[in-house]
């Protein structure tokens, strides 16, 4: 984290669609879970819970990607596991104000931290996270929470049962196995290092707490339920030094807007039914996940379609979905970007610097 940022790979990160890096193979895996949920749940009469299991199958899915100890199981089954953890913890304290929002911070920290060790044990940091934070918009009872994380955990677990299955298939290649890190514990141990405020890693977790939590205490104060995308958009942005947040700033800030554009298009031209609605959210869950990492931007923008039709499957009006995901969006990146306003301060201060050496020699 200490290296200096590579000015040019930021922009080729931006403007170029590396389209060698197109993944159809893990779109055609995880689908028959994502799409098992959403049909299941709309066959039983029970859209809203079919849509949960969707989103905890959907987002397992991506753990195919990661590896830890050479094998993309093991991020898929801590993934579903953390999630349906994290959803419960978040429904159950999000209602009390200063105790979820130390939590959102703890969370983000500890994510931040896991940022250190190899392989995808921070990508099942950020996963927890980002859950806590979505289950805080919802206030139920202890069953309705418990409920609520048993469907994350059985998408999620139905998405590492299938890919399970393929691991044994003829479709092995569409999961390879990979070298394996070096040793959880040893990685743990040396991360000892990192608690030190003289490391780069020290000082992006204590910089991203604090960001996400002050995002979180926003997202309170807007009483909508669709306010965690603020301090989500915030975390996901919010990158170890300026240059790398404002990039994937620019991009997630430009995908969900476009994206949120082409469903409402898509919403005006359809009236989509339910089953459409369905459809839908398999079509661009499908590109979200075989463009992962072709485009930053491309795969938000199916991300952000994805998530407009999944929430409307739910009853939620979609042109409402659009502008509060488009408005959260814009208003959690601004708060990543200022997580780095020292940076602007330390800018001014060798400007003005070099300003008065030049007068000087004049």
């Amino acid at each position: 984290m200490s290296a200096a940022p590579d000015h040019n790979s930021l922009l080729r990160e931006t403007l170029i669609f590396d389209w060698s890096k197109w993944n159809p193979g893990v779109a055609w895996r995880s689908m028959p879970a994502v799409a098992g949920a959403l049909a299941l749940g709309i066959a039983l009469g029970y859209p809203g819970a079919g849509l949960v299991a969707a989103a905890g199958a959907f987002t397992t899915g991506l753990g195919s990607l990661h590896r830890i100890r050479g094998s993309c199981l093991i991020p898929m089954l801590l993934a579903a596991v953390g999630m349906a953890f994290s959803t419960f913890v978040g429904m159950v304290l999000g209602h009390q104000r200063l105790a979820f929002v130390f939590l959102a911070g703890l969370w983000a920290a500890v994510y931040a931290l896991l940022t250190a060790i190899k392989g995808g044990t921070s990508w099942v940091g950020l996963q927890c996270c980002v859950f806590l934070l979505v289950a805080g918009a919802f206030h139920t009872t202890p069953r309705g929470s418990l409920e609520r994380c048993g469907l994350i955990l059985a998408g999620g677990l139905l998405q590492t049962a299938v890919a399970t299955l393929v691991l044994h298939g003829p479709w092995k290649k569409w999961c390879p196995q990979e070298p394996r890190e070096p040793g959880l514990l040893l990685q743990i141990t040396s991360m000892r290092r990192c608690f030190s405020l003289r490391t780069p890693v020290c000082r992006y977790s204590l910089r991203m707490a604090l960001v996400v939590m002050a995002a979180t205490e926003i997202f309170r104060h807007t009483n909508s339920i669709s306010g965690y995308w603020i301090p989500m958009t915030t975390l996901l942005v919010v990158r170890p030094d300026f240059f790398q947040t404002l990039t994937r700033g620019v991009l997630r800030v430009t995908g969900t807007l476009v994206g949120a554009g082409v469903a409402g298009i898509l919403v005006h031209e359809l009236h989509p039914s339910p089953p459409v609605l369905a459809g839908l959210v398999v079509f661009f869950a499908w590109w979200a996940y075989s463009v992962l990492n072709v485009n930053y931007a491309l795969f938000t923008l199916n991300l952000t379609a994805y998530i407009v039709f999944l929430l409307s499957l739910a009853g939620l009006p979609p042109a409402a979905v659009i502008h509060r995901r488009a408005l959260f969006t814009l208003l959690g990146g601004s708060i990543g970007l200022l997580a780095y306003i020292d940076v602007f301060h330390r800018t001014r201060r060798r400007i003005r610097a070099v300003r008065e050496t030049l007068t000087g020699r004049t």
